[in-house]
C-alpha cells in the first residue's frame, strides 16, 4: 500500500511538471511557417532548430543531401570557408545538421545579443552557398577515407550493415550518408540544386531561450531564401517477410564479434503503440538493471554492455538490439537472446523485474525536461510522429498501467523470432557455430562501403 501510495504521488508531481512545460510551449505562424516556441531564461542563450521536411529518401543518389549540408559553409561567392569558419567561431556559434531519410535538422545556436548577424549569416549561407570544386575535392576524399577506414571500427561497421540489410527492399535501405560509388558522383552543381529544393520545403521552426530569440522573425523573413511548398509524400511498405539465415560479415583482426538483432516496422504496426514499444526497449536494454544486461552480463559474464531500441519515424520503424561478446561465445549470446525473447512473449516475466523497469522509466521521465533543447527535441519528433502532445504528458501514466502481459504481447510482435534479421561482423571461423542456429549467409563489407 505504501508503495502504491508513493507511486501516486510520483505519477502527480511528475504529470503537473510535465503539464507546466507544455504551457509554456507556443506556437506560432511566421508567413507559413510553424514556429514552436520555448521561454528558457537560464542562460542569455538561443537555440534555433529548423526542421525541413525533405530528407534523403529525396535524393538522386545516396549522400546528396548529407553533403549539401555537411558542406553549407564551404564557400559563399563572398566569402572562403575559412572566413565562414573564423565568423562562428568569433560569435563562439555553434552549428551542426542531421540528415534522416525523411527530414533533416540544421541547428544553429549562440548569445542572444549575438542573434542578428548569426542568423543573418545563416540566411546568407543557404541562400548563397557555392560549394567550391576545391573543398568539394577534399571533402570526398575525406568521406571516402573515413568509409574504408570503417573496417577498423567493428561495431559503426555492424551498425550500417545492418540497417542495409534490415531495410532490405524498402525505400530506405540505401545509407543517407552516401557510399563509395555516390560520392564519386557528387558535383557543386548539383549540391547546389539539392539546396534549393531543401529551400522550397515545408518547414517548423523550434526555439529555446528568452523572448528576445523571437527577434530572428524578421531576420528570417527577409533574409532567408525560404518558402514552404514541398512537403513529405507518405510512403507504404510492406511487412518485413521471415528470415532464414543469420549474415556474417568477416573482417579482418577480430578479436570479438559484433552482434545485431532487429527489424523495421510497417506504420500500422507502430501505430498508437509508441509507448509500449519504448517500455519494451527500456525493459529489455534500458541500463545496467535490463534483462539483457543482467544476463548477459551480470549473471553469464559474456558481454560488457547490451542495449535494445525502438526508432519510430512517419512511415516505418526500427526495433532492435546491440550488443557484442567474444568469437568463442557469439552463438551462446544470440541462442540466449532468442530464449530471452520467447520467454517474454510467453508470459515469462519476473514481477519484480517488470515494477522495477516501471519504476526507472517513470522516474527517469522528468529529466526529459531539465534541458531546454532536450525537451524541444522531444517536441520536434512528436510532431514528425503526428502524435499529440498530450501524450508526452500521459507517458507516466501509460507506463504505470502497463502489465506483464501487455509486455509480453507487444513483445510477441515486435520481436517475433523468425521475423528477426540477424548480422554479426567477426571472425571468419564463426560460421560454424551459428550454423546451428540458422543458416550462415557470409558477407563481404566491402559491398557495404
Amino acid at each position: 500500500m505504501k508503495i502504491i501510495f508513493s507511486l501516486s504521488i510520483l505519477l502527480i508531481s511528475i504529470q503537473l511538471r510535465a503539464n507546466s512545460f507544455l504551457d509554456s510551449v507556443k506556437r506560432e505562424n511566421w508567413n507559413g511557417m510553424e514556429v514552436v516556441w520555448l521561454e528558457d531564461n537560464k542562460f542569455p542563450t538561443f537555440t534555433a532548430m529548423f526542421y525541413f521536411e525533405d530528407g534523403a529518401i529525396n535524393d538522386p543518389f545516396p549522400g546528396v543531401m548529407q553533403a549539401t549540408l555537411d558542406q553549407l559553409t564551404s564557400g559563399t561567392q563572398k566569402e572562403s570557408q575559412k572566413e565562414i569558419a573564423d565568423f562562428f567561431d568569433f560569435y563562439g556559434a555553434k552549428i551542426r545538421s542531421s540528415v534522416t531519410h525523411e527530414y533533416n535538422v540544421f541547428t544553429v545556436g549562440a548569445l542572444t545579443k549575438d542573434l542578428s548577424p548569426v542568423m543573418g549569416k545563416v540566411c546568407e549561407l543557404f541562400k548563397e552557398a557555392q560549394y567550391p570544386d576545391k573543398e568539394m575535392k577534399s571533402y570526398v576524399s575525406r568521406s571516402k577515407s573515413q568509409l574504408k577506414n570503417l573496417v577498423t571500427s567493428h561495431a559503426s561497421l555492424a551498425d550500417r550493415v545492418f540497417r542495409k540489410v534490415s531495410l532490405e527492399n524498402t525505400p530506405f535501405e540505401s545509407p543517407a550518408e552516401g557510399n563509395l560509388k555516390s560520392f564519386d558522383k557528387l558535383t557543386s552543381t548539383l549540391l547546389k540544386e539539392r539546396l534549393g529544393q531543401l529551400n522550397q520545403s515545408k518547414k517548423r521552426l523550434y526555439i529555446t531561450g528568452p523572448s528576445d530569440a523571437l527577434k530572428m522573425k524578421n531576420i528570417i523573413l527577409k533574409q532567408c531564401p525560404w518558402i514552404s511548398e514541398r512537403g513529405h509524400s507518405s510512403l507504404e511498405i510492406k511487412k518485413p517477410s521471415s528470415q532464414s539465415a543469420i549474415y556474417l560479415v568477416p573482417v579482418p583482426g577480430a578479436n570479438q564479434a559484433q552482434i545485431r538483432i532487429g527489424r523495421y516496422m510497417t506504420k500500422s504496426e507502430t501505430k498508437d503503440k509508441n509507448d509500449q514499444l519504448a517500455f519494451m526497449s527500456g525493459y529489455l536494454g534500458g541500463g545496467f538493471t535490463s534483462k539483457l544486461v543482467q544476463e548477459l552480463r551480470v549473471k553469464r559474464g559474456l558481454t560488457y554492455s547490451a542495449g535494445a531500441y525502438v526508432s519510430i519515424q512517419k512511415d516505418y520503424g526500427r526495433t532492435g538490439l546491440m550488443t557484442f561478446s567474444k568469437n568463442e561465445t557469439a552463438a551462446e549470446v544470440i541462442s540466449l537472446i532468442r530464449d530471452i525473447f520467447q520467454d517474454i512473449a510467453n508470459g515469462k516475466i519476473s514481477e519484480k523485474e517488470f515494477k522495477h523497469q516501471q519504476g526507472h522509466q517513470i522516474g527517469g521521465f522528468a529529466f526529459g525536461f531539465e534541458e531546454g533543447q532536450a525537451f524541444l527535441t522531444q517536441l520536434m519528433v512528436y510532431d514528425h510522429q503526428g502524435r499529440k502532445l498530450q501524450e508526452l504528458v500521459e507517458f507516466p501514466k501509460t507506463i504505470s498501467q502497463l502489465t506483464p502481459q501487455s509486455l509480453s504481447q507487444i513483445s510477441l510482435e515486435a520481436l517475433s523470432w523468425d521475423k528477426l534479421t540477424i548480422v554479426v561482423v567477426g571472425d571468419k571461423s564463426l560460421e560454424k557455430s551459428l550454423s546451428r542456429i540458422r543458416p550462415v549467409r557470409v558477407l563481404n563489407f566491402e559491398d557495404f562501403l
